[in-house]
């Protein structure tokens, strides 16, 4: 566990030296956010993920050829389901602003987006059928267990990041 914390904060630390060598800004960087440093972390937080998944399951060679375009392919549809989600939360919001919006449009928008967590266990479910050639059973369950702690690790990572940035400082916790 602890590990995969240290990785993440190792690969943040070489990422942006100037963070650690500078004042602390009032706030993060004007690209952190939405620009080219917010996807050079993502792509490097996620070839980590992918290293560490490989070693946690336990992927051989042959397994990793199979399994990651397997893979990468649940991941996309996890990821395009998250831009459909906030984009009917962004149409929902201007919905509710805007009076011309109709209670029919709007509730084929709530409907679309009370409908992602279903879609989100098709994925899975979709995902899990097309590995069970690929990995055993007990690998299948450390993988369950990898996204689940990976996920929660990076979570209180970024708090800890945004709580940094901030200025809030070990002690404040």
């Amino acid at each position: 566990m602890m590990k995969l914390t240290k990785y993440i904060l190792t690969l943040v630390i070489l990422m942006a030296p100037g963070w650690l060598a500078a004042q602390p800004p009032p706030g993060p960087p004007p690209d952190f956010e939405n620009g080219p440093m917010r996807e050079k972390i993502r792509e490097r937080i996620q070839t980590m993920k992918i290293w560490k998944l490989t070693e946690e399951v336990g992927l051989s060679s042959e397994q990793s050829e199979r399994f990651f375009p397997v893979y990468n392919r649940y991941q996309k549809a996890l990821e395009d389901l998250d831009i459909k989600r906030g984009e009917l939360l962004n149409r929902l919001e201007r919905m509710t602003d805007d009076s011309g919006s109709s209670d029919k449009e709007i509730e084929e928008a709530v409907r679309a987006l009370n409908d992602i967590p279903r879609q989100i266990l098709a994925e899975r479910d979709k995902f899990f059928k097309e590995i069970s050639s690929i990995l055993p059973l007990k690998q299948q369950a450390r993988l369950t267990v990898f996204e689940e702690r990976f996920k929660q690790r990076l979570q209180q990572f970024i708090r800890e990041i945004r709580h940094e940035f901030r200025g809030g400082g070990k002690g404040d916790r």
